[in-house]
């Protein structure tokens, strides 16, 4: 057929290049993230940590023994690479009736806009994220399809979702359409049969718990599991963390800084917060009448500048926080780059026993950080 022959070429050559770009780039922590192939083995991904000082430095007398050598202390991180897939579908008959004119590639160029935006979305959503794909969590709901959570802010008519339960993984509900989002009060109405919560539950993407980035908010969570590695035990691969700010101030931001460097010598070279964050720490350059400098980073971001450090923000980000990145650390490891799941000779493939064709759009990844210590979250912060 001449319209799968186009659309084949069209997915690989045209819009391929256009689509890795784009995703590579879709936050701006991301844009300015060193990738890392090497560091995979298999679909494993190992990660060196050292820690604690050189046993060989020391002061002696004239004749006094040398200091002993000693290394710094090394721990390998292991842990298996993420699954991230985007997939389209699109009718033998669609496709069939569009002939001509270009039609059928407009089609498709529409649904690849589309998906294109919602993947770029979820990909900041899991960033922020504590890798259970935890979008909100319940509150006490009694046989409902309306169901009250936390936070209606990543939610949208249309999503599918699950209903799970955080500490045992057991889905309650599944595969579940939500069909109302209202935000005034804190409530999404499902489709299906009615289902009872408790605030131990959480509303997850369908299929997505548990398999999602290793994203900032578990990063940056003290005496959890991390990369593998029991933090409770291993106290200096926790993270620098000051609670309880208030009212933001650039003392306050420095002390955080300075906390990291002190901890782990880290050098913080980008912030992520919140809008409502960003708006206070606009109102203190107003009150003393500081000039708003900002900068523009790579993916075309402009941000604002704190002493020369970019200070980014996302929807996603947690109300009240403000992370401050040592990017030094930071990587995103990966198997490959964004590539459409071909090894069979065809991008789009018929699905077994329907008249419909789809396309896979896959990478294997996460996000490791080396150095927690040398970054640090601020917590409490009042917004403006």
């Amino acid at each position: 057929m001449t319209n799968m022959k186009q659309a084949q070429e069209a997915l690989k050559l045209y819009y391929l290049p256009g689509l890795q770009y784009q995703l590579n780039n879709a936050n701006p922590i991301l844009a300015v993230m060193d990738r890392d192939q090497k560091s995979v083995v298999g679909s494993e991904i190992r990660m060196a940590l050292r820690y604690g000082r050189h046993g060989g430095i020391g002061n002696r007398t004239d004749d006094g023994d040398l200091p002993t050598p000693r290394s710094r202390q090394t721990k390998q991180a292991k842990w298996e690479t993420k699954n991230i897939f985007g997939h389209i579908q699109i009718s033998d008959k669609t496709m069939r009736a569009s002939r001509g004119d270009g039609a059928f590639i407009s089609l498709l160029e529409a649904d690849l806009e589309d998906a294109l935006t919602d993947a770029k979305d979820d990909i900041e959503r899991q960033l922020f994220g504590d890798s259970t794909g935890k979008m909100a969590t319940c509150g006490v709901n009694t046989a409902s399809n309306e169901i009250e959570v936390d936070d209606t802010r990543f939610f949208a008519e249309g999503q599918i979702v699950d209903i799970v339960t955080a500490t045992t993984g057991v889905v309650l509900a599944d595969n579940r359409e939500i069909t109302v989002v209202d935000d005034a009060n804190n409530t999404i109405t499902i489709t299906g049969a009615p289902v009872t919560t408790g605030n131990t539950d959480i509303v997850t993407r369908a299929g997505n718990f548990g398999l999602e980035l290793t994203g900032l908010d578990a990063i940056f969570t003290p005496d959890n599991t991390l990369y593998g590695i029991d933090r409770t035990k291993n106290k200096w691969f926790n993270p620098t963390v000051v609670n309880n700010v208030g009212t933001i101030s650039e003392v306050k931001i420095q002390e955080a800084i300075d906390e990291a460097d002190r901890r782990a010598g880290g050098k913080v070279n980008l912030m992520a917060t919140t809008y409502g964050v960003r708006r206070a720490y606009q109102e203190l350059l107003l009150a003393t009448k500081r000039t708003t400098d900002t900068m523009k980073l790579k993916g075309g971001y402009d941000v604002l500048l704190y002493n020369d450090k970019p200070m980014t923000v996302s929807k996603y980000a947690p109300e009240g926080i403000l992370y401050g990145l040592d990017m030094d650390t930071f990587k995103l490891y990966h198997i490959m780059d964004w590539n459409w799941l071909d090894e069979d000779g065809a991008i789009l493939s018929r699905v077994p026993n329907k008249p419909v064709w789809s396309a896979i759009l896959a990478r294997y990844m996460d996000l490791g950080m080396n150095k927690p210590a040398g970054s640090f979250k601020m917590s409490g912060i009042t917004e403006a």
